[in-house]
């Protein structure tokens, strides 16, 4: 390979935005990766100041007028008899050749990080995804869900999310799907106000459908001379295969019955399948066994995972659910996590946060890579004594802090310590080290209620009850709550009785 530090000006082709664009991307890749050298890192840089004087040069006005109507995406619902005119105006065209999709998930709007509700680092990422938007030109944008972190998100939320959506499908169209953090009531309505019947390229994925009723959707790309058909597969929850017989009551297994769904859509998805001219892809909002979760973070459900050769044979899988991104491994497809734009909680601190933009065309290896997002206040965490914090001052400048001090006595003072040596710092939960220990078993966000298994497992803890025993009750009252959660309620015979009770009223013969 083209020694990597070589001077931009001599790498052939450096006049040429594709060029300047593929080395972009490949050095972006080996710096998300490895511990880049001075070098490397001013190439980059270099690269990416020419990009983006190419970028800026170029017009991307989105009118309303009469050339609202001008360019024709032909997407549509297989449930819609005639195409949806998305009403984009011309845009001009990148120098990629082929389809691109950006993937974005987890964006957890509304998340108190500790009694901080962290307005200004959601803002600043959200501009700068829109950013990465305008200057990619995909031809379709995937958010893998959990777009809120609260089933029922504030006016500010959403009106946050609304915003940034809207952005992003000036730009191209861009689908949504529900994750377990999401209302499926509340996508419903937003779809109904905001999306392509209201003019506006935003799909909505509620929950499950069938390819006929929104479950398969079909996009043109690259002028029309290649075809997007993305199958959409919202979060399930097991409640979806519940089985009711004379022996009571059980669930199907979950990846046995993931499986089936995806083949629903994949058979769909292939008829009238052109290999010369699609591309298959996949969006789901699940967890792929083997997916490493972020350093300290919850637990997932086993019993909500599917192996990662289950997922289908697309051209490329669109994941969400972990916030860690990652490649999946063992898949039959190119699948990664996109991971959150955020990091969640310090066990994220360490965690490159991306974007992935992907290129794909018929015939062609699929390339999917990372693009590093660095917007919002960075966590950290420091293990050490206030001297050594001095030392290292500048480096904790302009965080979210979580600091355990040794040497220290547990007085009122400590907080004042440490911000005297770290002023432009969030501290969260300062305490001298021998009391971290004491305190982790409640090492919970004050911001905002807990999740009910982390207080449960909490006061578990509190009654002298851990590791495998504490783990396997606070299963058992997981599995209870997820029965009470869903939406769509467990049939009740006592309640099924009494609706036809209802419904063949009778009255006593005079």
């Amino acid at each position: 390979m083209r020694d990597i530090a070589e001077p931009v000006q001599n790498v052939p082709g450096a006049s040429s935005a594709c060029q300047i664009c593929a080395w972009t991307e490949h050095l972006e890749s080996i710096v998300l990766r490895e511990r880049p050298t001075g070098r490397l890192l001013r190439l980059l840089h270099a690269l990416l100041e020419s990009d983006h004087a190419f970028v800026d040069a170029r017009t991307t006005a989105f009118t309303r007028d009469a050339q609202f109507y001008s360019r024709e995406f032909g997407v549509q619902s297989r449930a819609h008899t005639a195409p949806l005119v998305l009403s984009y105006a011309s845009l001009p065209r990148r120098a990629h050749e082929g389809m691109r999709l950006l993937h974005t998930s987890d964006w957890h709007l509304g998340h108190i990080f500790h009694g901080h509700a962290r307005e200004e680092d959601f803002d600043a990422v959200l501009a700068e995804i829109v950013a990465i938007a305008q200057e990619s030109q995909p031809d379709l944008i995937v958010h893998s869900g959990d777009l809120f972190h609260h089933s029922r998100p504030t006016i500010r939320a959403m009106s946050r999310a609304m915003d940034a959506l809207i952005e992003l499908a000036a730009i191209a169209p861009t689908v949504v799907l529900a994750g377990n953090h999401d209302s499926p009531a509340y996508f419903k309505f937003f779809g109904s106000m905001n999306g392509p019947l209201r003019g506006r390229g935003l799909f909505f994925a509620d929950r499950f459908r069938p390819a006929d009723d929104g479950g398969v959707l079909t996009f043109d790309a690259c002028g029309g001379e290649q075809r997007i058909r993305l199958a959409v597969l919202p979060f399930v929850h097991p409640n979806h295969f519940w089985q009711h017989s004379a022996t009571g009551t059980s669930y199907a297994d979950y990846a046995e019955g993931m499986r089936g769904l995806q083949a629903e859509l994949m058979r769909a998805m292939h008829e009238g399948y052109e290999p010369d001219r699609d591309i298959l892809l996949f969006a789901a909002h699940v967890y792929v066994t083997g997916a490493q979760g972020s350093r300290g973070g919850r637990a997932v459900d086993d019993r909500f995972e599917t192996g990662p050769e289950n997922l289908p044979e697309v051209s490329y899988a669109a994941l969400g659910h972990i916030h860690r991104p990652q490649p999946v491994r063992g898949a039959r497809c190119i699948a990664r996590y996109a991971g959150s734009p955020l990091a969640m909680d310090f066990g994220e601190a360490d965690e490159s946060k991306s974007v992935v933009i992907v290129d794909a065309d018929p015939g062609r290896p699929v390339r999917a890579l990372p693009r590093r997002l660095s917007s919002g206040r960075r966590l950290a965490h420091f293990p050490g004594t206030l001297e050594e914090l001095k030392a290292a001052a500048a480096q904790y400048d302009g965080t979210f802090l979580k600091a355990v001090i040794a040497g220290e006595e547990p007085d009122g003072l400590l907080s004042q310590k440490i911000a005297e040596i770290v002023p432009n710092a969030i501290l969260v939960n300062p305490v001298p080290a021998r009391e971290a220990a004491a305190e982790a078993v409640m090492d919970g966000d004050p911001g905002e209620e807990p999740e009910l298994p982390d207080a449960f497992r909490t006061y578990l803890a509190s009654e002298g009850l851990s590791g495998a025993a504490a783990e396997s009750t606070v299963t058992a009252f997981t599995h209870l709550l997820n029965e009470l959660d869903d939406e769509t309620l467990t049939p009740v015979p006592a309640e099924d009785m009494l609706r036809a009770a209802l419904e063949n009223t009778w009255t006593e013969a005079s």
